[in-house]
């Protein structure tokens, strides 16, 4: 059993001052009546916040669902501690904590790919930037609801071959994504019918949790078994 949460934040409004404590009542209140489900997910970043700044927020979240049988998996900001990198992450949180680093980042939205000449100017005229850096080419699959799940973010399920070695050691697939960017455009849809041929070409059911939508469940040959409707907060209960 599985449950996909839809926040629906606007994302002109994610990351305003104030928002974050609303965006995090909003996952809670929206997950809380769907503990039990054996797999909950949340979206791509659904937190406008790095995952040490609520480090309590989390690990109450961890022990109410653990309490009632259900993990969940959602995607995250993190920091590393060590090195000062930071990652477009998606954790599962059931017996143990683990963690997928984004691997295929976004040229100019999630990395500035210029030479480091240029990262030297920036830092001389005061210019901020800030980059992701990208994941192990080699992750393991997240265990999840005693499955084995093949984690991608955002538009890393459009490189259907890069998929293929964790696909092969999973039994579901999850991508979360935050395809707000796009509003009321074609681009959801797409990405969406995206997901939908990762399924078909790797037999496996795919879970989809996007901030405002698509949010969907999608069969092992490809078919939309329900999907949520755009721009609503909603949770999308299910089988597989």
């Amino acid at each position: 059993s599985v449950a996909l949460v839809q926040g629906a934040v606007p994302q002109s409004m994610k990351w305003q001052a104030g928002q974050r404590e609303r965006t995090l009542s909003l996952y809670a209140d929206l997950t809380a009546p769907h503990l039990g489900a054996d797999i909950i997910v949340w979206p791509e970043a659904a937190l406008p916040a790095l995952e040490r700044d609520i480090r309590g927020y989390l690990e109450s979240l961890h022990a109410a669902a653990r309490a009632r049988g259900s993990d969940v998996v959602m995607g995250l900001l993190r920091r590393d501690e060590q090195t000062g990198a930071y990652y477009n992450a998606m954790a599962a949180f059931s017996g143990s904590e683990q963690w997928y680093y984004k691997r295929r980042l976004v040229p100019f939205g999630e990395f500035f790919p210029v030479p480091a000449a240029v990262r030297e100017w920036l830092r001389l005229m005061n210019l901020p930037y800030s980059d992701f850096e990208s994941g192990p080419r080699d992750q393991d699959p997240l265990v999840a609801g005693g499955e084995r799940l093949a984690p991608t973010i955002c538009y890393e399920d459009a490189y259907a071959s890069e998929q293929l070695a964790l696909a092969r050691r999973s039994t579901l697939l999850v991508n979360v994504t935050n395809d707000a960017w796009f509003g009321d455009s074609t681009a959801p849809h797409q990405h969406l019918d995206i997901s939908r041929m990762r399924a078909l070409e790797t037999g496996r059911p795919m879970l989809r949790a996007a901030n405002d939508g698509v949010t969907a469940l999608i069969a092992h040959d490809g078919t939309v078994l329900g999907q949520l409707a755009q721009f609503e907060p909603a949770v999308l209960p299910g089988q597989v």
